[in-house]
């Protein structure tokens, strides 16, 4: 299996990690006129040197640089004369930089490149959600080069097996997401985060999304299980019916975090905290104290929200204290392999949940705080009390 892997904005992450499988670097800038699915405040800074300097890093290894144009919307200042210039001289200096390939949502976007920049492989982003034969079909007839499946279907093999006999462009998967299953706020969050890095845009944002994600998930530790990662000693099963590579995240980690991951996949092999390869708060780079500026430029919004009680809220930005030992999920895929969920009840089948009671161990006491104050955040936001004095 081969990985692709994401640029932190750090100088020190390629020469750390271990690159005998990895093909492809992935990010961008913390910003740009066309924006991607991450808002810049969770973003890592990189300026357009610090870019440059990465794909040349890259290229030296002999690693492609895949540059993320990944927002779901424009907000139709693609269909203006000043935005049609601002696109074109974007994807000019891309071309200059040599960019390999260009991650898209928009098959606006997609045909634009491929018309006018044939040179740029181009890759579908999960924020497309391709989910069935039929979109799959419709994006290859775009002439792409890549698609990126929704992690909904991470655990569909029937239907992943179909996408793959019907289509001849490579399938990437993001491995190791956190994403709810089916979640119903997926398309909301890639909205919202593509209009929080855009520049020149409204890019004030808090992320009720991943609160709502977090507190179902303090809620019902099912939802640890549930959720559609990929374990390293699985990715066999996706390696054998044709999926091409696959994606770790992500972008805003620090490096010791990032290396930990790759190595975990690489070696096929994890022994520890199966949330050690999934994103969390505690190596988030904006969690540092050297991006404290940061936050407190991104937050101290008063005319926008009351930042009195906002500032309470950073309680909230706090690791989940719980324990999944990875090993002790040898074997849980094979369920998957001989059901569909899409056919079943979660309520009904109780398979998750049953392997929930064994494999994860949560801090009752931490539990009971978080979900009271998760729940009262929420209120505040569903209630507007958050944005009066």
């Amino acid at each position: 299996m081969k990985f692709s892997i994401p640029f932190n904005g750090q100088p020190d992450l390629l020469e750390r990690i271990n690159k005998e499988k990895v093909i492809e670097v992935y990010g961008k800038l913390t910003s740009d006129f066309i924006g991607g699915a991450r808002p810049s405040l969770a973003s890592p800074f990189v300026s357009k040197n610090r870019l440059i300097s990465a794909i040349k890093e890259s290229h030296k290894y002999g690693l492609k640089f895949n540059y993320l144009l990944n927002a779901t919307c424009l907000g139709n200042r693609e269909w203006t004369f000043g935005g049609q210039k601002k696109i074109r001289n974007f994807l000019d200096w891309l071309s200059r930089i040599k960019v390999d390939i260009l991650t898209v949502s928009i098959p606006y976007l997609a045909e634009l490149i491929k018309k006018c920049y044939p040179h740029f492989e181009i890759s579908v982003s999960n924020g497309a959600e391709i989910n069935s034969v039929a979109k799959a079909k419709e994006w290859e007839n775009f002439c792409v080069d890549e698609i990126s499946l929704l992690v909904d279907i991470n655990r569909n093999f029937s239907l992943l097996k179909n996408i793959r006999k019907n289509i001849k462009c490579k399938i990437e998967i993001i491995a190791n997401q956190d994403t709810l299953f089916h979640c119903p706020l997926h398309n909301y969050h890639v909205l919202g985060g593509s209009h929080a890095s855009q520049k020149n845009w409204q890019n004030f944002f808090i992320d009720y999304c991943r609160l709502w994600c977090s507190f179902k998930r303090i809620s019902d530790p099912t939802n640890f299980i549930r959720a559609d990662w990929i374990r390293p000693e699985d990715m066999h099963y996706y390696e054998e019916i044709g999926i091409d590579k696959l994606k770790l995240v992500d972008r805003s980690m620090i490096t010791e975090a990032i290396v930990k991951i790759v190595d975990a996949y690489t070696e096929s092999r994890y022994q520890g905290n199966l949330l050690d390869l999934l994103p969390h708060y505690s190596v988030n780079l904006l969690a540092s104290k050297s991006n404290f500026l940061k936050k407190i430029k991104y937050f101290f919004r008063p005319f926008a929200v009351n930042v009195l009680k906002l500032y309470k809220a950073k309680k909230l930005m706090s690791d989940f204290d719980v324990y999944i030992d990875n090993r002790s999920l040898d074997g849980f895929m094979e369920f998957f392999l001989k059901n569909d969920c899409d056919f079943m009840s979660c309520d009904h089948c109780g398979y998750c949940n049953e392997v929930a009671k064994k494999v994860v161990k949560v801090n009752p006491a931490y539990q009971e705080n978080a979900f009271c104050l998760h729940r009262n955040f929420l209120d505040q936001l569903i209630s507007g009390d958050i944005f009066k004095y």
